[in-house]
């Protein structure tokens, strides 16, 4: 009973941290495994040190470490959301699995959980909140609502429309802006 007691209150801290990044427009909108993977102790630093953070565990498509950047602005609520996920950090992790826990087992005790939480707020699954940060920095990047919300950028001035999905792009770490749409709406 002590486990699932354990369990409950780190999906908890787990989905607190991550709705917390998605709510914002300047989230980081990484991935549900760049999430868990991530090495907090450096993304801390670099925030501190830099106002933003390098994506580089758990990335998609072979893209890892150094030689590969991903930099996400670090305003106060990412810096808010990286200390609740060092606060559901294991102690001795440098990210949110314990020390011999499995990516596989993380997702079986904390993660099938939080979907859960997710279903009970509305929310279809963790993607959703990526396409929201998307969504919003459109909007940021843009002065205008995102095409999946109702906007009309993509008419009005092009060449912002295009700028705002390259950089929202890079920011979620696509290799091709296109698939951007997906997220924030096509220009049809």
């Amino acid at each position: 009973m002590a486990v699932l007691s354990i369990s409950s209150q780190i999906a908890r801290s787990f989905i607190s941290a991550l709705e917390h990044v998605g709510k914002h427009h300047d989230g980081a909108g990484m991935r549900l495994r760049e999430a868990i993977l991530a090495d907090l102790p450096r993304l801390q630093r670099e925030a501190k040190h830099f106002g933003r953070i390098n994506i580089q565990d758990g990335t998609k498509g072979g893209r890892s470490g150094a030689s590969a950047p991903r930099w996400i602005n670090a305003n106060e609520e990412v810096k808010a959301a990286l200390q609740l996920a060092r606060q559901a950090s294991p102690l001795g992790s440098r990210n949110l699995l314990a020390r011999d826990e499995s990516y596989a087992a993380f997702l079986q005790r904390t993660v099938l959980p939080a979907r859960e939480t997710l279903h009970e707020h509305g929310l279809k699954g963790f993607h959703e909140l990526r396409a929201t940060y998307a969504c919003e920095r459109y909007e940021q990047l843009t002065g205008h609502a995102a095409p999946i919300n109702g906007g009309h950028c993509y008419r009005i001035d092009r060449d912002r429309d295009q700028q705002a999905r390259q950089q929202i792009s890079l920011e979620l770490g696509h290799n091709r802006f296109d698939v951007v749409s997906a997220d924030i709406g096509g220009r049809a």
